[in-house]
């Protein structure tokens, strides 16, 4: 790597890590954002580098955001600095875009994982300016139609394999919406179990490969492991009740950023049916739907030498220059 640094940036106030890698310095630089809410992604810099070698092509941006990963609060630090709000989330992604651009002095790419991309969607609608072109993978488009999609397709699938645990705790946590963590995680927790998340990778193979990730990270101490778990679940608890009215269709009808789609068939977290509804309804400069037929709701895992082809077809089809 000709750049590969460990860094603090001053976002909104607070103190936050990026990482930042390439194998040349005049690559075009691209932002990624975690999937979430409250997962971090720094930890995932070497084994997506990896799996998908964007490094060769981009200058990789891996951020933790705001109460997550190394930016989790420590315990000394101010409660106030937790996730309060999305607007935050977006406000604090607006600055670090105007940061990089003045830093490497081009538009960003902007990839954006589940809620990581409804977050850079937002940015990007407030300052189209910074971004080069937009990368919307298993996007979070209308929460109270996926809640009941979600809910529908485990309750289903629980009670078609005869499966009394799942049925149980499904039944105990009820209909959406779903605001607490906890029946946010066990909503998640069986979803992922039968499929809807990532392609043969149930949710316990899912949690062991985070915790593998964060413990082999050289990024992290033991002490920022427990912080960043720590950090998932207030981040939860924060921003749940707050994104569960979010529907992109009625509040974004134009984006004036290129932007791709990339939508697993097989996700059953942020179901086709919104995608498309979404690709259909927006007016943008350019617009793809470019679907994963074997991916979940992780094209970039199910999927990844055509995730990265797809990422290296933006590159070269949108100019970053300011």
């Amino acid at each position: 790597m000709e750049l590969d640094t460990l860094e603090t940036v001053p976002v909104g106030g607070v103190t936050q890590w990026v990482r930042i890698r390439g194998t040349k310095a005049s690559n075009r630089v691209l932002l990624l954002m975690q999937q979430g809410p409250g997962l971090p992604i720094i930890n995932e810099a070497r084994p997506l580098a990896r799996l998908l070698a964007l490094e060769d092509s981009f200058t990789v941006v891996y951020w933790d955001q705001r109460g997550t990963g190394l930016s989790a609060p420590r315990l000394r630090d101010n409660p106030d600095d937790e996730p309060t709000s999305p607007a935050q989330i977006v406000e604090d992604t607006v600055s670090l875009l105007e940061l990089l651009r003045n830093r490497f002095e081009s538009k960003i790419f902007l990839a954006g994982f589940s809620f990581g991309a409804t977050f850079a969607a937002q940015a990007a609608l407030r300052r189209p300016n910074l971004v080069a072109a937009l990368v919307a993978t298993g996007m979070d488009i209308d929460i109270p139609f996926a809640e009941n999609y979600t809910y529908d397709f485990v309750l289903h699938a629980a009670r078609r394999r005869g499966n009394r645990r799942a049925i149980a705790q499904l039944e105990a946590i009820g209909p959406p919406p779903h605001l607490e963590v906890k029946q946010f995680a066990t909503r998640a927790r069986w979803a992922a179990n039968f499929g809807g998340v990532t392609v043969n990778a149930d949710f316990n193979k899912l949690l062991r490969v985070m915790l593998g990730s964060l413990l082999r990270s050289p990024d992290y101490s033991a002490a920022e492991v427990i912080r960043t778990l720590r950090g998932i679940t207030t981040t939860q608890a924060a921003l749940l009740p707050q994104l569960a009215s979010t529907n992109l269709v009625e509040s974004m009808p134009r984006l004036d950023v290129p932007i791709v789609i990339a939508q697993g068939r097989r996700d059953q977290v942020a179901p086709a049916e919104s995608a498309q509804r979404f690709y259909d309804s927006l007016v943008a400069p350019t617009k793809q739907l470019t679907w994963f037929e074997n991916s979940a709701h992780t094209p970039q895992y199910d999927e990844p030498a055509k995730f990265r082809d797809l990422l290296l077809s933006v590159r070269a089809s949108h100019p970053a220059t300011l």
